[in-house]
């Protein structure tokens, strides 16, 4: 009766099936987010919002019951879901399903857009059936609407060369003496070492570099005539408004990557059949906003969420769904090796 449950849910949702625990997990998790975004119209006669504590409870309540009806599946989830609850509910609020204030949130208004024959959803009716790769909703049917993938969900229009040079020809260049700590951007691989090193280029090529406490500046610099130079880059270029983190600077990433990709040095996503979905490894972290794109439309290969295993650069797609992330990438400059 149990396994009958989960196949008829893996069926509704799109989910292919398969014979491990794994599978069973990501239903759970994808369930998990479904309910949630159900429970924003469980607001009172004369409100529109609920608590953000009402939406995490209910995630809450979906993996325990799931916990007691499949035991097997508490060994692949974490003992305390604090931190998988928290980012769910990240993964829906910085892609705008919902607007919010200190306590309270509220259902976005609807949003969809076709790309071919591929459907994605945002803001949508609970009673609207709808497929699910990760969190996001989807179906296989075109809509009436007009919206496209990068309005709805803030990701990049430009290339990454027309986005730099854009940042290039503003201020000038001036002399600079660095400061104590500062950091560079390592501009090849080994990217595992981390993406800053202690030493600068003095090869002529324009980088990146860091420096101050607490607060980071972040500028351009080069070697050029025997001395290093600098132009600033303004804070609201590298600040990642949407993070929960005030002093995050997440958005460097965009200007990191747009140099690496002049440069020739910036990692292939790799891609690759894992049974009925796509496993996608990403080397080099994705900027703010196409990460979260990523993170909505995929299951982690792990669920037990921590800043030292934030679970951002392998992760499992529906095959639908992954040729859209692959083109909205491949847009502005990354490159796939499918395997």
């Amino acid at each position: 009766m149990t396994n009958d449950l989960i196949i008829l849910i893996g069926k509704q949702l799109n989910i292919p099936r398969s014979d491990d625990n794994e599978w069973v997990c990501q239903i759970v998790y994808s369930v998990a987010g479904q309910m949630a975004l159900a429970s924003l119209w469980d607001h009172s006669d004369g409100s529109d919002s609920i608590s953000i504590q009402h939406f995490k409870s209910r995630i809450a309540q979906i993996f325990d019951a799931y916990g007691d009806i499949y035991p097997e599946i508490k060994f692949l989830l974490p003992e305390d879901r604090t931190i998988l609850i928290d980012e769910i509910y990240s993964i829906y609020l910085r892609n705008g399903f919902f607007y919010h204030s200190a306590y309270q949130i509220v259902p976005a208004a609807p949003a969809a857009s076709t790309v071919g024959d591929l459907t994605l959803y945002r803001g949508n009716s609970p009673d609207l059936r709808l497929f699910m790769s990760g969190l996001g909703l989807y179906s296989t049917q075109k809509s009436n609407c007009n919206g496209n993938v990068e309005k709805m969900f803030c990701l990049q229009e430009q290339t990454f060369e027309i986005y730099l040079e854009e940042q290039l020809d503003s201020g000038e260049w001036e002399v600079i003496d660095w400061p104590n700590n500062t950091e560079f951007l390592r501009l090849e691989s080994p990217f595992t070492r981390g993406y800053w090193k202690q030493i600068p280029d003095n090869d002529g090529r324009i980088s990146l570099a860091r420096y101050g406490e607490p607060n980071k500046i972040f500028v351009f610099y080069r070697y050029d005539n025997g001395v290093y130079q600098y132009k600033p880059i303004p804070e609201w270029r590298i600040r990642d408004y949407f993070s929960n983190d005030t002093g995050s600077y997440g958005e460097y990433r965009r200007i990191a990557i747009a140099l690496l990709n002049r440069y020739g040095t910036i990692p292939e996503i790799k891609a690759k059949e894992s049974g009925n979905l796509m496993e996608i490894k990403v080397g080099y972290r994705l900027p703010p906003s196409e990460e979260e794109f990523f993170k909505l439309y995929s299951w982690p290969v792990r669920y037990d969420f921590t800043s030292k295993e934030p679970q951002i650069f392998t992760r499992k797609m529906a095959k639908q769904v992954f040729p859209i992330f692959k083109s909205e990438l491949e847009k502005i400059g990354y490159c796939f090796a499918e395997e």
